[in-house]
């Protein structure tokens, strides 16, 4: 807590209340994006198509994402956490930075050869409640994902996921449909801007998945470090394949 907040605490009486040190330096920090080369990301488990790095054996085509590619040891480690070739690739195909469970910064990759795009920034680990690639609906969701701020009760929306749920299940069914279509397929002049695209397939957990979109406008403030300097910090998670 910072120094002026536990002395108004204790000159009107009130116990002081700690907040998580990675929230108060998420509030004071920029976003720390890892700068890589297209060598050192593939050293990572992740190949990308526009950068001619070897593609690896695990294409996220299955999920509507072709550019991209996923090494061997890269999924396993997410299978082994309950994710599936499908929800990985949404996942990691996602614009976002921060945990929506618990305002963390997400590791990103920040690639200088793509700098002028929204896919120059890839997370290299995902929250554990992304595994069935249907975030909104299973995250227990206290933050924004796009710039670090904890959600008002009021702004925590869980009832839009839970409505989408069944449209999505139902066109599904009704149309015996599988593969990549956008959320305008579902009628009634329904739009969203959080999903990129949803995935229809057997292979998800609920029949179906999303990447989300993350909002258009500026990006939250960030500084590009290297990874031995994005370690040091109190308020990102890691790299699926970094320790401290």
């Amino acid at each position: 807590m910072k120094v002026h907040q536990a002395v108004l605490c204790a000159a009107i009486g009130l116990v002081a209340i700690p907040i998580p040190s990675y929230e108060v330096a998420a509030q004071e920090s920029k976003l720390a994006l890892i700068r890589m080369a297209p060598a050192e990301l593939a050293a990572h488990g992740i190949s990308v198509r526009e950068l001619r790095t070897p593609p690896f054996p695990n294409s996220c085509q299955v999920a509507g994402n072709p550019r991209l590619s996923v090494s061997n040891e890269f999924l396993a480690h997410f299978k082994a956490r309950g994710f599936s070739l499908e929800s990985l690739c949404l996942g990691i195909s996602s614009h976002i930075h921060f945990d929506p469970e618990t305002g963390r910064q997400l590791p990103l990759v920040h690639l200088p050869e793509l700098a002028r795009s929204r896919s120059a920034n890839i997370p290299l680990n995902l929250p554990d409640c992304f595994r069935n690639a249907v975030p909104y609906l299973e995250c227990n969701v206290k933050y924004d994902t796009w710039e670090f701020y904890r959600l008002k009760p009021d702004e925590i929306d869980r009832q839009s996921a839970i409505k989408l749920d069944a449209l999505v299940r139902k066109f599904i069914e009704s149309r015996q449909f599988s593969g990549v279509f956008q959320i305008q397929a579902l009628g009634q002049g329904i739009f969203d801007s959080r999903y990129e695209w949803l995935l229809a397939s057997p292979a998800l957990q609920h029949g179906y998945g999303y990447a989300l979109h993350g909002p258009e406008g500026d990006d939250p403030e960030s500084e590009e470090v290297d990874l031995s300097t994005y370690r040091k910090k109190v308020d990102v998670g890691l790299p699926w394949n970094v320790s401290r």
